[in-house]
Formats: structure tokens, sequence, C-alpha cells
């Protein structure tokens, strides 16, 4: 691991973030006890430094996942298809705070951002800036920081191959953002992965100098690619996009069980991200578990999974 890009890493892990957020970790803290060993803070609300209007992003680390959902089913499901993803709510200065809120085992999230991950869910989501807002120890953190930074040295080798000879950091990690957004169920306008990129491009780009080293006089990076390592590279990401929507579909399904509010919050993210709408009555939210598989089905006859 780049000793550079770890150093940056580390000092983003550690910034200030807006007191809703920090208060926020600490609730979570004290909801999963001491099987909690870590909060990491993400997304649109971190991005935009304020929570107005928004959902606030966390993943809880967890040692065990019986621990700290003491729940059998819902530690089964954990297990098999991770994470696990509930609503939180907390009061804070007059006002109600919300959060979605995943649940992960500290090995399962090391081991998600990491090279010998082929699914993009976890390394393509930490690759961006994140902030550890809690560890249990010092030991732990660094752990987390090399996870992050893992995280953004594999993005960067699962989308090099894709480009030519020659490229530029923008170029790569507008192409990084585009191809994983396609692996989800998140088909995002065109303009999307180029605006999360500008926002922060001075980030990406120290990142990608950390990994790859300095570009050359005019930006851009070089590298040796042959057809033969672009199409294996194409082939890989096409595969990702059967996978992660697949996968997305299971974990929206399954969310009927382990998010309040689950069938709605499926609903609601599918119509945001792939225009899909559904209605909801109240006797299909009594029963989760046809809804959630009827609800998977209608996603996929509509194109909801394209």
């Amino acid at each position: 691991m780049s000793a550079a890009l770890t150093e940056i890493i580390a000092a983003e892990a550690s910034r200030e973030t807006f007191p809703a957020a920090r208060a926020f970790s600490a609730h979570l803290v004290q909801h999963y006890g001491p099987a909690a060993a870590g909060v990491i803070f993400y997304g649109s609300c971190l991005r935009q430094n304020t929570d107005a209007g928004l959902m606030l992003d966390f993943y809880v680390l967890v040692d065990s996942y019986a621990n700290a959902l003491r729940n059998t089913f819902s530690a089964a499901f954990a297990r098999a298809l991770p994470p696990n993803v509930y609503y939180h709510e907390l009061p804070f200065e007059g006002r109600t705070l919300r959060a979605k809120v995943a649940v992960i085992s500290v090995g399962g999230f090391l081991h998600g951002v990491g090279l010998e991950t082929f699914a993009s869910s976890l390394w393509a989501r930490f690759a961006q800036p994140a902030l550890i807002l809690y560890a249990r120890n010092e030991e732990l953190r660094r752990r987390l920081v090399a996870g992050l930074a893992s995280a953004v040295t594999t993005m960067i080798a699962r989308t090099a191959a894709l480009l030519g000879n020659t490229f530029t950091a923008r170029e790569l990690w507008v192409r990084a953002f585009s191809e994983t957004y396609g692996a989800e169920l998140r088909p995002e306008r065109d303009s999307k992965s180029a605006e999360l990129v500008d926002a922060e491009l001075a980030r990406y780009a120290a990142v990608t100098t950390a990994v790859l080293g300095a570009p050359g006089p005019d930006q851009t990076y070089r590298q040796a690619t042959s057809e033969a390592d672009r199409r294996i590279a194409e082939h890989d990401w096409r595969l990702r996009r059967i996978q992660g929507k697949t996968l997305n579909g299971l974990r929206l399904v399954k969310a009927a069980f382990t998010f309040q509010g689950g069938l709605d919050y499926a609903v609601w993210k599918i119509e945001r991200h792939s225009a899909v709408k559904i209605e909801l009555t109240d006797r299909q939210r009594r029963w989760p578990l046809l809804t959630g598989a009827r609800l998977l089905a209608k996603m996929l006859q509509r194109g909801g999974l394209r």
C-alpha cells in the first residue's frame, strides 16, 4: 500500500464534520453497545456538509452480528447477504435526525474493499471520501484507514484497464463512477459521475498520483494496455452489472425484514434510481416476504434491474 495514499486517507478520514453527524455517530455506538467497533460516515450529507432535507449515511462495523443485532433471524440475514440496513431517528436540537445505517462485520468490510472482492459495492462506495467517526482503538483505526485506502487502489485497478494507453485522473474517475453506478440499482443521469468528480477533482487527482505516480506534464497517465486486457476488463464489468443488480434486488427484498419501513424504502429507492414507480397498499405492507418477492419480479419485468 502506498504510504502517500495512506497519509491522504488518514487525514481525510479524521476531518471534522457538522455536529449532527457527530451526535448520530455517538448514538449508534451506544445503540449497538460493546459489539460496535467502528462508525464510518459517507455519502451526500458528508459531501454537502449538512443533513438538511437529507438522510445521513453510516456504516457500523461490528465484532459479532449476534451481539450487535440481538436477533438470530437478523444475524443470519447479515451473514448471508451483508450488510443489514436499518432506519434510525434521533432527536437533536429541536428537530429529528434521520439515518440509513448499514451494519457489517469488521472482517466483512475489510474484505469487501480489497482487490480480492469482485463485487464493486463496497470498494466503489468507499473509494469516495469517508470519515471514521468512531474506532474502538488506534489499531482498528489504522486498519480502517488501510481499508479505505485499499478501496481507492481497487477502484483504480479495476477501471484503468478499461481505458486506453493515456488518460487523465478525471477521465479515470468519471469512468469508474459511471461503471459502478451501472452495477447497482442506480442508473444515474449521464452527468452525475462528472459532477461527483469535478466537485472534488483535486482530491481524486491526489489519490491517483499516490497510487500511479506523478502524471506527465500534460497531466496524462500512460500505461501499456493491450486490446486483450481491455476486453477482459469489459467482460468483468458486464458480469459486475449482472451480479450487482441481482444482489441489490435481493437486498431490497431483505430490507423488508431488517429496515423499519423497509418496503416503502425499497420502492422509494427503485423509483429514485430507475424511474420505475410502484404503489404499495397497507395489505402489501403486512406481508413483507410475499410483497418483497413480488417487488423483485416487478423490478425485473418493468426494467428496474436493467
